[in-house]
């Protein structure tokens, strides 16, 4: 019914719709990333491997987001990348789900 598109690093990206099995896989990826930060506790956000951050992106993204052509990983490498586009693109699509 309705297209939300964002732009994020020069690209539109329209964002999916929220689904149960959606959150499912977007929450295994966030309990994912709790065990590696309970597993490393002394480490900075600027101390993880960059290949795990782009990882996490990649998959989150994956699940929240759609593209034309699809984004490649070199999309999520760039130093450009705006992730606190997909945090915020996380955050909408929690909320949409409180809708019953």
């Amino acid at each position: 019914m309705f297209d939300t598109k964002i732009q994020v690093s020069g690209r539109t990206v329209t964002l999916r719709a929220y689904t149960e099995k959606r959150l499912k896989a977007l929450n295994e990826i966030n309990v994912e990333i709790s065990e590696f930060i309970r597993n490393n506790p002394t480490m900075i956000i600027d101390d993880v491997p960059k290949d795990k951050k782009v990882d996490w992106w990649m998959r989150k993204a994956a699940i929240l987001w759609q593209a034309e052509p699809e984004l490649g990983k070199s999309f999520f490498e760039d130093d450009d990348f705006e992730s606190s586009k997909l945090k915020d693109t996380e955050d909408f699509f929690i909320t949409r789900r409180l809708y019953l």
